[in-house]
């Protein structure tokens, strides 16, 4: 399988292509400049950030852990995405990492945002990323009742078969590839996830087969990805999920 893992040293030294009058780059750099000095502004504490890149760091994203918002399970994870190839617009999206396996999760109804690169881009940008990243201890705690309403809906063998042939034929998220990798997590877990059976453990099988996603893929595959598995919830359990009950199970949270 291809890796588009990288340097931040790599794409901080991609040339930036010339500003025209319909074009105004942002760069990688600028980027990670921002975000890691807002982590620190926000008071977040930074674990860990990974790189990836395709076409020559033309396409490359950015993903930061935070240590501490954090539970036992999984920590806050901010990311974005760039080009400089005209093929995408900036991406900027909160989500989380979870710790046994590094997978990702991205929310795309809280916590994000897209700007196309031109207009006042290079004004916008750097306001839209600090105040992102004030909010993320909100979004992080959206991502625990997400996660605690998964674990809670139990599926069959045939309703994860069903989830499946729906995301690569319907959703078109996942692929071939993916499908094959998934199908050998049901077979033989390569990480235990602490609910059997359930659609947070689909989930996680999901994202862990998206980890070599394309660049040019990855956030918006994984937002389609947390948006789908939301969705099952109330569809699998039409009756939901208190909030009580969320609130309950969601333990060891520590935000400073």
């Amino acid at each position: 399988m291809d890796t588009f893992n990288t340097t931040k040293e790599l794409i901080m030294n991609t040339p930036v292509p010339v500003q025209t009058r319909t074009y105004k780059p942002v760069s990688h750099s600028q980027l990670i400049d921002l975000t890691l000095d807002s982590i620190s502004k926000a008071g977040f504490t930074l674990d860990k950030e990974t790189y990836s890149s395709a076409v020559d760091g033309q396409v490359a994203n950015g993903r930061f852990s935070i240590s501490n918002v954090a539970d036992t399970e999984m920590q806050l994870q901010i990311g974005w995405q760039n080009s400089y190839n005209r093929s995408m617009s900036l991406k900027f999206a909160i989500g989380t990492r979870i710790l046994v396996c590094s997978n990702g999760c991205v929310s795309g109804d809280f916590g994000a945002f897209k700007k196309r690169h031109k207009g006042d881009i290079q004004d916008f940008t750097p306001t839209a990323i600090v105040d992102y990243i004030k909010s993320a201890g909100d979004v992080f705690q959206k991502m625990q009742k997400d996660r605690e309403a998964m674990k809670q809906v139990q599926i069959t063998k045939r309703t994860k078969a069903e989830l499946i042939g729906r995301m690569m034929l319907e959703e078109q998220f996942i692929q071939s590839t993916q499908l094959n990798i998934i199908s050998r997590e049901l077979q033989s877990p390569t990480h235990d996830y602490g609910a059997k059976d359930s659609l947070w453990e689909l989930y996680n099988y999901t994202t862990f087969s998206m980890k070599e996603t394309h660049p040019s893929n990855w956030m918006n595959n994984h937002i389609k990805a947390h948006t789908f598995f939301n969705s099952c919830v109330e569809e699998i359990s039409p009756a939901g999920i208190s909030e009580e009950e969320l609130m309950r199970s969601i333990t060891q949270l520590s935000i400073f």
